[in-house]
């Protein structure tokens, strides 16, 4: 999902009176974490949301604040609100690379019956990645394969390498995350009655030709001579 930039906050238009009908929808969509769109928020491909008591931006949503649906839009324009019930459906879990040591894993598991594989060398943000039960790879710990300790052996000598993890310890580690391949804004929002600003366009620095006075972009400039008068415009 490409990184989202409004020029104004969310718009929430309240869905039509039903006359006191109870409506399903109204619940479902009455919860709403906050994710900060800006550039730096992202770690990986995993989105990032406002935490509880304002305490910065966290991809763990254990530790995400929930907003009601006023709260929600009336934030920056940068903030994105997502109905908490339709991020939850589409959840994976990562183990962030900071939060384990292998050393510590071993120590508390030392009989350890079940592991998983890691890859090693390779993250997505700063979650690990595991091989899969088809031989493919995966940040998704849910989907991650978990062998038995009598087959750990033979996959530690298979090329490239790998690295095992108790599955006790690598799942009381883990955190529930969303990642931005996963979810789509204009599905999510659908029927909610939040209106998304359209993006607001980057304008092309310009300034004007030090020979003839015209308009010329920035990046001209470093590239060729005014095309009008050939004057030499490099800073």
């Amino acid at each position: 999902m490409p990184v989202i930039i409004y020029s104004s906050p969310p718009t929430y238009l309240p869905p039509p009176d039903t006359g006191g009908r109870r409506m399903p929808w109204r619940n479902a969509m009455s919860q709403f974490y906050l994710q900060d769109s800006r550039d730096h928020a992202y770690v990986g491909d995993g989105l990032s949301f406002w935490a509880k008591e304002g305490k910065g931006y966290v991809t763990d949503l254990a530790k995400a604040e929930i907003y009601t649906i006023e709260q929600a839009t009336s934030h920056r324009d940068t903030d994105i609100p997502w109905p908490k019930q339709y991020v939850d459906a589409r959840t994976r879990l990562g183990v962030d690379c900071q939060c384990v040591t292998h050393l510590e894993a071993l120590q508390q598991h030392p009989d350890a019956d079940e592991f998983y594989i890691q890859k090693p060398q390779a993250w997505n943000g700063n979650n690990l990645i595991w091989f899969t039960t088809d031989g493919s790879y995966t940040s998704d710990l849910s989907k991650a394969v978990k062998v038995h300790r009598a087959d750990t052996m033979t996959l530690i000598g298979t090329p490239g390498g790998c690295i095992v993890w108790p599955c006790a310890y690598v799942e009381a580690r883990s955190r529930r995350l969303v990642e931005r391949d996963d979810v789509s804004i204009k599905e999510a929002l659908r029927g909610t009655g939040i209106k998304l600003p359209k993006p607001r366009r980057a304008r092309k620095q310009v300034f004007n030709c030090q020979g003839c006075g015209r308009f010329i972009a920035v990046a001209e400039c470093y590239v060729s001579d005014c095309r009008n008068c050939g004057a030499d415009n490099l800073p």
